[in-house]
Parts: structure tokens; C-alpha cells; sequence
């Protein structure tokens, strides 16, 4: 595995601007002293809206020309977004230090892309990845946002940065820079790359050359730091039964979350105590119809029963903003969405278990039964929709799935919404 990790320093004048193109360019003391050996001073990739790619300052009046857009007096130019991944992610493609190489490339432009992401297309106003350097795999990334404000273009770094947050639902800015960042990287470069240790990223308004180098060097030895361990952490730890119970259903929708990402659109439910050939097996000894079609579906319904106890029922999932619910649990938008569609294959999948175990008992029969029929209604919308968010299947004009008509089906006590029984110390639904 591989580790993302971001560094951002805020730029509030002209002269912190000509301050970091100096360094860029390695006029500075500090800038020549970083230098390899046997490199030359500001080889690498770079680009900016300047002339010259490492004059920050000339790309910021480039910028402003370009959008029209004033300033706030007081209030941020532009961020200095220190892009970081795991020198050995680059390393797997070549040589650390070499500008042809692929991984170099894809490092360089994903930061640019990813900063356009939320800062607005047209943000980010230079961009730089160092390789005269001893280490590597880091871009430096200049974005300054735009945004209208009384019908006028004006830089705003900090409303930027609040759209960020809320998008990711996490707590600050920089821990939404963190989170967003790696998940770029995962989605774009590698899906072996991780989200490096939650530490808080330094809010010094300026950083002066020599704080930078030591900032950088931090960046890099977070990410060579071994992840603490799980299993230490939890032996440490004093958790009641309760809390452990509530762990183990957590960390069972957590595992889902990444089978999904994985592979997306080969996601298979959970399996259940019977396969298709088991219940085929099985129907002439077990009478109990219920009893097949459970033992087939267990797998699947214990993720809407645990789905459940953390505010992602299916009755609030199929609501047109189901997709905020399970926030509190689940901060991240991208978790969300990926178990928002587990949620939706697997009852999908309950459905389609129902309906094949009792279409079994009818064979011969005209009146066949369609999943379509069956609890829970609107799976087939649901899994679609989620799709769509994902950007699985294309964009189509349908009604939300929560406001599309019902099949009125008699249905037995059992099929009811899976709930938390009582027992065992649960206490029933708590937590939601």
C-alpha cells in the first residue's frame, strides 16, 4: 500500500508570492541547499499561466487578468498545496528523479486536476514537481479560487475551502483537503493508495523557505511511517460489550465500503448459509419455504439489518436525499455512495431470493413471481440510481425511486423491513 498525504500554506501578499517564485526558481540560500549534487538547480516539471513557470507572481496577474477578478484586502491570494504520495508509487514505474516517468507525469497533472476539482477550472495558476531534489513524488500546487460575489469575480480561498469541507463532511478545511486528496490519488493514480496518518495540517499563514523544507521533509516521513496498528490499538483499548458489538457491525459495513470500490460493478452480496444449487438441493427435505429463502439471503439481509442501525435504513435510503443518510458514521461522500449502492444490491439481491425459492415451489406454474414484486420494493431504481452516482451507468430522466408507484403484494409477517431484534444485549435499534 501506498500513502497520500497534503501539506497547504496560505499566501496573503505580493511579497510572500515573490518569496516562493525565488525559491521555485532557486535563488534562495535554502532553495540552492536542497539541491542534489549532481542535479541541476530547478530541473523538473513545471508549468504556470506566467511566461516563466516558476514565476508565481507573474501567473497571479495573469490569473486576475484573465478572470477579472479582484481581492479581498486581507484575505488570501492563494494556496500552496503540497501534493504528496509515496516516493515508492513513482519508483514502481522508473526512476524517481526522471521526467519521462509515467508515474512522474500522472503525479503532476492529477494535482492539477484535482486542485481544478474544487477549486473551479481555470484555478490553479502554477504547478510544480521538483526533481533536482534528494527526495520526490511531491507537486507543489498554486490555486487561487474564484468566486462571484455582488455579481463581481473575486478570489476567495476560504469559501473554497468551506465548499470543500461540506462535500467531504469533515470537521475543518485541512482535514477536507486531506480526505479529498486521497481520494483522487486512489481514484486516478492508484487504488492501492491510502489516506496518510489524520494529523492537523499547519495553518501558518506564511511559510518562509527554510519552514517549507521542514514542512516537505515532515510530508515525507508521515508517509514512511508505518500505520499504527489496528489490532495494538484495539488491545489497549476498554470496550464494553456494547461498544464491541457496535465495532464489529461497523467495521463489517467498513469492509463492504472497500469491497465495492474494489470492484464495483463485479460487487456480489454477502453469501448466505445456501447458494442457488443449495436450495435446489434442499427443497424436496425442507418444507419451509421461509426457511430456504433465508438461509439463501442471510448474507445480504444482515447488511440491511446492520445498514439499519447506522441510519441507513431502507425506508430513509430510498428518500431523494438518501444519500446524506449515515453521515454521522460515515463522513465521507465517497463512502457513502459506494455503501449506499452495497445497500442496494443487497436488496436487490433479497428480492431475487425471495422470488426464485418460491418461483421453485411454482414450477409448472403460469403465475410465476417477479423481484419486482417483492420486499423490498423499488430495489431494481435503487441500485440504478447509485450507479448513476457513481458513474457506472449513464444519466437518464426517471422519476426518484421513492415516488414511483408500488406493486400491492400480500406479503407475510417475515418480509417486513429487517430491525434489530432484542436480545443479545443490543437494546434494540440504539445508535440510529
Amino acid at each position: 500500500m501506498f500513502k497520500a498525504a497534503i501539506r497547504v500554506n496560505k499566501l496573503s501578499t505580493i511579497a510572500q508570492l515573490r518569496g516562493a517564485s525565488l525559491h521555485a526558481q532557486r535563488h534562495d540560500e535554502t532553495g540552492k541547499a536542497r539541491v542534489r549534487e549532481d542535479a541541476e538547480p530547478g530541473f523538473g516539471l513545471a508549468w504556470s499561466k506566467a511566461e516563466n513557470d516558476r514565476d508565481y507572481l507573474a501567473a497571479f496577474k495573469a490569473h486576475k487578468a484573465e478572470l477579472g477578478a479582484g481581492e479581498r484586502k486581507g484575505s488570501p491570494l492563494c494556496l500552496q498545496a503540497i501534493c504528496v504520495v509515496s516516493p515508492e508509487w513513482v519508483q514502481k514505474a522508473g526512476n524517481l528523479h526522471d521526467p519521462e516517468n509515467p508515474h512522474n507525469r500522472q503525479l503532476f497533472d492529477q494535482a492539477k486536476a484535482w486542485a481544478e476539482s474544487w477549486g473551479g477550472k481555470g484555478s490553479v495558476i502554477a504547478t510544480r514537481l521538483d526533481l533536482d531534489e534528494k527526495g520526490g513524488a511531491v507537486v507543489d500546487v498554486m490555486v487561487s479560487p474564484v468566486r462571484e460575489s455582488r455579481g463581481k469575480p473575486v478570489i476567495s480561498t476560504n469559501k473554497a475551502l468551506q465548499e470543500l469541507k461540506q462535500a467531504t463532511g469533515e470537521r475543518n478545511e485541512y482535514s477536507a483537503l486531506q480526505t479529498s486528496w486521497a481520494d483522487w490519488c486512489r481514484d486516478h493514480l492508484d487504488a492501492e493508495i491510502l489516506r496518510g496518518t489524520r494529523k492537523e495540517i499547519t495553518q501558518r499563514q506564511h511559510l518562509s523557505p527554510e519552514t517549507y523544507g521542514a514542512v516537505l521533509d515532515k510530508a515525507r516521513e508521515d508517509l514512511l511511517r508505518p500505520v499504527e496498528s489496528v489490532r495494538v490499538a484495539l488491545q489497549a483499548a476498554e470496550l464494553s460489550w456494547e461498544d464491541t458489538d457496535l465495532l464489529r457491525d461497523y467495521l463489517l459495513l467498513r469492509g463492504e465500503i472497500s469491497r465495492h470500490r474494489d470492484d464495483p460493478r463485479g460487487y456480489t452480496p454477502p453469501e448466505g448459509d445456501l447458494d442457488r444449487h443449495g436450495v435446489m438441493v434442499s427443497l424436496d427435505d425442507e418444507p419451509n419455504t421461509w426457511k430456504l429463502i433465508e438461509a439463501f439471503r442471510r448474507g445480504a439481509q444482515g447488511i440491511l439489518s446492520t445498514a439499519y442501525r447506522f441510519g441507513m435504513g431502507w425506508g430513509r435510503l430510498i428518500d431523494e436525499d438518501g444519500h446524506e443518510a449515515g453521515r454521522a458514521w460515515f463522513p465521507a461522500l465517497s463512502d457513502r455512495l459506494h455503501l449506499g449502492a452495497v445497500i442496494a444490491k443487497c436488496g436487490a439481491f433479497c428480492a431475487e431470493a425471495e422470488a426464485f425459492v418460491k418461483n421453485l415451489r411454482l414450477e409448472g406454474s403460469k403465475h410465476q413471481l417477479s423481484p419486482q414484486q417483492l420486499w423490498p420494493e423499488e430495489a431494481t431504481e435503487l441500485v440504478e440510481r447509485y450507479d448513476r452516482h457513481l458513474g457506472l451507468a449513464a444519466p437518464q430522466q426517471i422519476r426518484p425511486a421513492h415516488r414511483e408507484q408500488a406493486f400491492e403484494v400480500e406479503r407475510s409477517p417475515e418480509q417486513d423491513p429487517p430491525q434489530r431484534q432484542q436480545g443479545r444485549g443490543r437494546g434494540g435499534d440504539r445508535g440510529l
